[in-house]
């Protein structure tokens, strides 16, 4: 039951804002449940990919999923995942399990730490916007936003966190578009770096099928709620709560590792 209402909390975040699977679920079950690390991020990712993929379905009846955004940073992000499975591959064959344990429960925390101290001050959660427009024309913009998906895509396969939470960071401070608009684009996103760095998991055997189902039969009910959401909430009232939040998981993990 605390498994399935995992699943619905950090669904409905996810359709809400974008955030709420790696940065959040990942952590918790970390914490609450015996499974280890590797089982847990591998099950949370294959989760993510079913929930997003509900989330995107949502946000395009609104109108909110910018196409060639998306596509840009999947460029990027498809190469960065497989860099960060082949890195955790490597860490399977030169660390024991709870050395490796260790590592990704320090990453994830540091990782954590990290959009904590960035979040608060992040548009500072007021500015006005305009249309939902965005031109990409120049070839250093669209540059930086492939580095961007390689890098995010890196660290969602090492961790399972960052497709909601670090490149909604990056979106907010690169991208003029109103919230909805970023947080449907990065729904997007997620679901093409998750079914990738999920699918990789579950073929190196990182996944639970009874952990699954407790998930996604809170999950996805928790998303359709979230997105019809996405109009009605303003942006500022998240980043304090989250910014809390995620330092609070973040020093949790350190603790228990």
């Amino acid at each position: 039951m605390l498994i399935t209402l995992l699943g619905f909390i950090t669904g409905t975040l996810i359709g809400l804002t974008g955030t709420g699977g790696g940065v959040i679920l990942t952590p918790l079950l970390l914490i609450f449940t015996p499974y280890p690390a590797v089982v847990v991020i591998g099950t949370d990712l294959v989760n993510g990919a079913f929930t997003k993929l509900l989330g995107v379905i949502e946000h395009r009846r609104f109108g909110q999923v910018h196409w060639r955004l998306a596509g840009l940073l999947i460029a990027g992000s498809v190469p960065g995942t497989l860099a960060g499975i082949l890195f955790v591959g490597f860490l399977k064959a030169h660390l024991a399990a709870g050395q490796l344990d260790h590592v990704l429960k320090t990453v994830l925390a540091l990782t954590l730490f990290s959009v904590s101290l960035f979040l608060p001050f992040v548009r500072n959660g007021q500015v006005r916007l305009g249309k939902a427009s965005l031109e990409l024309r120049s070839k250093a913009d669209i540059a930086k936003l492939v580095v961007v998906g390689a890098v995010v895509g890196f660290l969602v396969a090492l961790t399972s966190i960052g497709s909601g939470s670090l490149l909604m960071v990056f979106l907010l401070l690169l991208i003029p578009l109103p919230l909805a608009s970023l947080v449907g684009t990065d729904i997007m996103f997620g679901l093409a770096t998750m079914a990738v760095a999920g699918s990789l998991h579950f073929s190196m055997g990182h996944f639970d099928s009874g952990l699954f189902l407790r998930l996604v039969a809170g999950a996805l009910p928790g998303v359709m709620l979230g997105s019809r959401l996405t109009r009605l909430i303003p942006e500022r009232y998240f980043s304090w709560v989250f910014t809390v939040l995620y330092f609070s998981l973040g020093t949790r993990l350190l603790m228990a590792g």
